[in-house]
């Protein structure tokens, strides 16, 4: 099958990116980008055909957004997939991330990997918007409207949607109307993690964004330290390179001083591996996150996955069993307390999460089941 793959950033190694890259592994796909960077990403991305979509005239009333990377790049994201025409030789595209789904206005025999719709124009929208001085305020809600018109125009089009989870389906229905969505989870290549020690640290890995609350993991682990003070936290993901995220980073680090707590930076995939398979268990926090990869990967190195209760996390993991799912930083703090006094149920809990890691969330059945959709959708 000639499959074409349309994604705006190829720049962290973070799920989506992982996601893509077992899809290529498979199809050996030609992956339209606007931005790329082999140091950043995941090194097997080296191996495939990546292109860079050409720049337009269009973008340049969007210039004076240069100063705000993430929304110069989503601009410029979305202008770039509009006018994109594919060469007709392709079976079928395959989107992900937003605003890539708009390849759609000018090709065909579009499967759109859904993660969730725009979360700053939708469920996010009015807890980004608490975050800006009014000025910026004024300006996020003038773009927002503007990304809406060609996003409502569009989805309709898409030949196929895939949602990432059931809340990713939930999304789509909401705030785009489409309620054919199909549920198809990522996978875990469960020989990639294992457990190696349990060395007296938690471990929460993910990108440096405030969606990610580490604030919560954080004011847990406060909490916890004052009957363990001989634990640490590491907290451990890639950062981006513009003004909000510096800031982001400095209020955790003054949110941390004083405590056990280290950062570690953009580190390589063989660190990040090394850090899940000798931590005592992991953390996630993130508000309300699509799926989350994080607690599959601390799973299949048989580590205790302590989650907050909303999200993705909700169908990931069986609390008690697998896990914990928590309501407060205290609660969080309660279950780490828990751990930490009994070994053994670490242990326990650990198998257990392997075992439904390589019972239910695999790359083969994913591939298997992507697989027949894009069959469905490809030309005859």
């Amino acid at each position: 099958m000639d499959l074409v793959i349309t994604h705006p950033f190829l720049i962290y190694r973070d799920g989506v990116s992982r996601v893509i890259l077992e899809i290529a592994k498979k199809y050996d796909p030609v992956i339209y980008v606007v931005r790329y960077s082999k140091e950043t990403t995941f090194s097997g991305f080296k191996e495939f055909d990546i292109r860079i979509l050409p720049k337009s005239k269009l973008e340049k009333p969007f210039l004076f957004l240069r100063n705000d990377a993430r929304r110069y790049y989503a601009a410029i994201s979305g202008i770039r997939y509009l006018l994109a025409k594919i060469p007709d030789s392709y079976d079928v595209i395959n989107a992900h991330g937003t605003p890539a789904e708009w390849i759609r206005n000018k090709n065909e025999r579009v499967v759109w990997y859904c993660y969730s719709p725009n979360r700053e124009a939708f469920d996010l929208y009015s807890y980004r918007m608490s975050m800006l001085p009014f000025h910026k305020k004024i300006l996020n809600w003038f773009l927002i409207q503007c990304y809406k018109i060609p996003e409502y125009a569009i989805v309709p089009k898409i030949e196929r949607i895939i949602a990432v989870s059931e809340v990713s389906k939930e999304r789509i229905s909401k705030y785009l109307g489409r309620d054919d969505a199909i549920v198809v989870n990522p996978g875990v290549d469960i020989e990639r993690f294992h457990n190696e020690s349990y060395e007296k640290y938690f471990f929460y890995p993910s990108r440096i964004v405030p969606e990610k609350r580490f604030e919560f993991a954080i004011e847990a682990f406060k909490i916890f330290h004052k009957n363990f003070s001989y634990f640490k936290l590491i907290i451990a993901g890639s950062l981006q390179e513009e003004e909000k995220s510096r800031v982001y980073i400095q209020k955790l680090m003054e949110l941390a001083k004083g405590y056990p707590i280290e950062f570690k930076i953009n580190i390589a995939e063989e660190e990040l591996l090394k850090l899940y398979s000798n931590s005592y268990a992991v953390l996630f926090s993130a508000i309300n996150e699509d799926f989350g990869l994080v607690p599959l990967e601390a799973m299949a190195c048989e580590k205790p996955i302590i989650a907050v209760n909303e999200g993705g996390p909700r169908y990931t993991i069986i609390n008690g069993k697998t896990g914990f799912l928590v309501n407060s930083p205290k609660e969080m703090a309660e279950k780490m307390i828990t751990l930490a006094k009994d070994f053994s149920m670490v242990e326990k809990i650990g198998k257990e999460g392997r075992k439904l890691v390589k019972e239910k969330y695999t790359w083969k059945n994913f591939l298997s089941s992507l697989g027949k959709i894009f069959k469905e959708v490809a030309k005859v």
